[in-house]
């Protein structure tokens, strides 16, 4: 079974299949090569990640002579620390020493550097949902500061794989939740999401979701103090992408809700997130 991928160095077109970073085209696990470029076979990605580098003059050396455009590196084995150990002597060939501290920290420099990597963050599914006492009342900073409590029939903490939602069922007065991770379609298309909501309730899909999230920027705004409203908004996603989402929900009085859907063009509305919402369980959020 093929345990490596092929790499070119392309300063052209993206080609059709191929992952484009940088000026570096990297192929599948197992896949062939197209396009007028040289392809180079990378390491096996079984033993260890793979760290690889563009090298536009072509010098770097090959087995058995030669050069070529694409210089690779291997961790000794399928570990984050030894993964961190390679980065962490890439840096200093680079000339910036850094001291890692997580496998996340080293792909970000790494990545900021021209540099691609096999290693993934490990995701766990769902959404992690935090309660509030409290109505964030639009302001979403309210949560970074508030405390997580359980409210009515919520707990503090909670998981929610197959289903985003804070069901009618008259949970009390004045509290909020809110769900953070990721959203990762299965198809390349324009995907729109709904919130229906009793009181106010938003969506951030995409880095916004990471940082810089405001009422204006949110994907769905269905803010304010309202009865029982359903809002949308759309974004063109690529399949197999984790994009950061986040989800916030306020009740002030009366009943409360909230329903998640999505829909496309391809697939109908649904509140079925099952296999298409991941979190990281080392951070509870991204």
């Amino acid at each position: 079974m093929p345990t490596s991928r092929i790499f070119a160095y392309n300063t052209g077109s993206s080609i059709s299949g191929m992952l484009q970073v940088g000026n570096l085209a990297i192929g599948p696990i197992g896949g062939g090569g197209s396009g007028s470029v040289t392809w180079y076979n990378g390491p096996d990605e079984e033993l260890g990640y793979v760290i690889a580098a563009q090298q536009p003059l072509g010098t770097q050396p090959v087995p058995g002579g030669g050069s070529a455009s694409v210089q690779f590196w291997r961790s000794a084995t399928s570990s984050d620390a030894s993964y961190i150990g390679l980065a962490k002597f890439i840096s200093n060939r680079h000339g910036s020493l850094q001291n890692f501290v997580s496998a996340t920290q080293a792909t970000a420099w790494l990545n900021s550097n021209g540099y691609w990597t096999s290693w993934v963050q490990s995701y766990t599914a769902g959404l992690y949902k935090t309660t509030y006492s409290g109505y964030f009342n639009d302001v979403v900073s309210f949560f970074a500061t508030a405390t997580p409590q359980a409210f009515g029939a919520n707990p503090a903490t909670s998981v929610q794989t197959t289903a985003i939602s804070e069901p009618g069922t008259d949970d009390g007065s004045s509290f909020s939740c809110q769900w953070l991770g990721y959203f990762k379609p299965t198809t390349t298309e324009t995907y729109t999401f709904y919130t229906s909501s009793d009181d106010a309730s938003y969506v951030w899909v995409g880095s916004n979701a990471v940082s810089g999230f405001t009422t204006a920027n949110s994907t769905v705004n269905n803010g304010g103090l309202h009865g029982t409203t359903e809002k949308l908004g759309s974004i063109a996603l690529t399949a197999g992408v984790y994009y950061p989402i986040r989800i916030q929900f306020g009740e002030l009085s009366g009943g409360d809700v909230l329903t998640f859907n999505f829909s496309t063009p391809t697939i109908a509305k649904t509140t079925n997130v099952t296999g298409l919402v991941f979190y990281n369980a080392v951070t509870n959020n991204f």
